[in-house]
């Protein structure tokens, strides 16, 4: 919805869920426009787990925020362009930055030496960017 700007109704749909359900899971992130319509807010502190490549390889954490899950996204993105095209410019703008989640800072690995190592070593991958599994998170 925040992206596309689709309706919610049409949404739920794409997720194969009910309105009511997206209400009872995501309602803190939506709000009601000057027409009455169900718009989703700019940004949320909805907990979701994310894959994450790190030194040793790809990791999960639990990021409290949309803003933080969309900087994950967008590093992620850029790793898989400089994996497969060799790019290296959709990385630079991650050169010494990190997240943060908890107490801990993960800082972004933008080295591309040292991402090709990871993924020749079958470390990183791109199927999905939502951790799925029940493994651990930080």
């Amino acid at each position: 919805m925040r992206v596309r700007g689709v309706s919610l109704t049409k949404a739920a749909r794409e997720a194969g869920t009910t309105p009511r359900t997206m209400r009872r899971h995501v309602g803190r992130a939506l709000t009601t426009d000057a027409h009455g319509r169900i718009v989703a807010t700019k940004s949320d502190r909805i907990p979701r787990t994310l894959r994450f490549v790190t030194a040793g390889g790809l990791t999960e954490l639990t990021v409290r925020d949309s803003r933080t899950a969309s900087r994950i996204a967008r590093y992620m993105a850029a790793v898989n362009r400089l994996l497969t095209t060799g790019d290296r410019r959709a990385i630079r703008p991650f050169r010494g930055k990190a997240i943060r989640t908890g107490k801990i800072a993960y800082p972004f690995i933008t080295d591309s030496k040292t991402l090709e190592r990871l993924a020749f070593a079958g470390e990183v991958s791109f199927e999905d960017l939502y951790a799925l599994t029940t493994g651990e998170t930080k």
